[in-house]
């Protein structure tokens, strides 16, 4: 798991913590001010515990609900305006002076609530329940006074709550946006070697459905003519088929420097730090497109099989042998041999047929490192 991993599980962590430990104060509160209290009959305690109870249900349930971000929390209208309601009936018959923490059991209620009412709809529910809490705590006790306090505490609680899962909200989106922008490099890549490939193919395609079609109308009219032209077709055929080997193995013709340009694109887009060392004019150019697909298989294999932050990209010179290191600071993985002349496998059998050789290895105590090394004596 790398950090920015690790950040996300303590963030969600912290916001779970921070709302359940509402959720309590809003129950245990005024349960203990229940527990302290002389002047209510048994019956009036009981009643208010069972009122309690459901309040604090509701209130905890539209709390938590916080956890799946501001405009995804769900909630059922019916059970959250009965919940609401049993709030103000408890604020309005045991409040007093002394006994703010009343309003507790509805402020949690209100904050639940804003959570899924929408940019808007949350100032809305907040300004109400504001207005709601100070006519009732007015009404019930004939002064202004507890409707002030229950107004500071729901205004509190709203404010507090509202903070800790905007932040949270927040961090969800930056996380889905980096998955995102993950995926729209690696389709970017799709594109290009799509595009790479139509460049290839097309015209040779397109060349041999003519000479075909000529061939086919010359067969009884000119012999000699259809048979060259059922040559040329074949021909060409095999031309885009060498081609097309070129292409997926990597050995089309392209400079080293477009190729780390064009990883250290991805990589950015993708929200890792990517940066390179060295100076990739000085790699020969019989070997350019080798270490192209080096930097390719690098920074494919970063995008699908870890969460890196950083990258760098080395390209040195070590005597006759030329080398290109593909760091990267994610969780270290194991490479699984591929099977089919792609992947890791393939990169050491054309390194292999040049005289080279590839090591890929996890580093410790984390990060993966995949290093080419092929000679080159002029």
């Amino acid at each position: 798991m790398d950090r920015t991993e690790n950040g996300l599980q303590w963030m969600r962590r912290l916001t779970q913590w921070t709302l359940a430990s509402v959720a309590g104060l809003v129950v245990l509160i005024p349960a203990a001010d229940l527990f302290a209290r002389d002047d209510l009959e048994p019956w009036a305690v009981s009643a208010a515990f069972v009122a309690l109870a459901f309040v604090g249900y509701v209130q905890t349930r539209l709390l938590l609900g916080g956890m799946a971000g501001l405009d995804a929390a769900r909630r059922s209208l019916p059970v959250v305006l009965a919940a609401a309601a049993v709030a103000l009936v408890l604020w309005a018959a045991l409040v007093d002076e002394t006994r703010w923490m009343w309003v507790l059991p509805f402020s949690g209620v209100v904050c639940g609530v804003t959570f899924g009412a929408g940019p808007r709809g949350r100032w809305l529910v907040i300004v109400a329940g504001l207005a709601a809490a100070f006519a009732v705590g007015w009404a019930a006790t004939g002064t202004p006074d507890a409707g002030l306090s229950g107004v500071f505490v729901l205004a509190s609680f709203a404010l507090a709550c509202l903070a800790q899962v905007w932040v949270w909200d927040v961090t969800l989106r930056l996380d889905q946006a980096r998955e995102q922008a993950g995926e729209v490099a690696v389709l970017r890549e799709r594109l290009r070697f799509a595009g790479d490939l139509h460049d290839i193919q097309g015209h040779q395609l397109q060349a041999i459905a003519l000479k075909a079609q000529l061939a086919s109308r010359l067969i009884g009219r000119d012999d000699d003519a259809a048979r060259r032209h059922a040559d040329d077709a074949h021909a060409l055929a095999l031309q885009a088929l060498s081609e097309t080997r070129e292409l997926v193995q990597g050995y089309r013709r392209v400079g080293l420097a477009t190729e780390l340009a064009n990883a250290v694109g991805i990589l950015k887009a993708a929200g890792v730090d990517a940066e390179v060392e060295g100076a990739p004019e000085t790699v020969p150019v019989a070997l350019q497109p080798l270490f192209g697909s080096l930097v390719r298989e690098g920074a494919t294999n970063l995008l699908r099989h870890t969460r890196a932050e950083r990258c760098e990209i080395a390209v040195e010179r070590d005597g006759d042998d030329v080398v290109v290191r593909v760091i990267d600071d994610g969780v270290a993985r194991v490479v699984v041999p591929d099977g089919d002349g792609t992947g890791v496998a393939g990169l050491r059998e054309r390194f292999a047929a040049v005289g080279g050789r590839v090591e890929a290895a996890p580093l410790a105590p984390r990060g993966f490192e995949l290093c080419g090394r092929a000679p080159h004596r002029p």
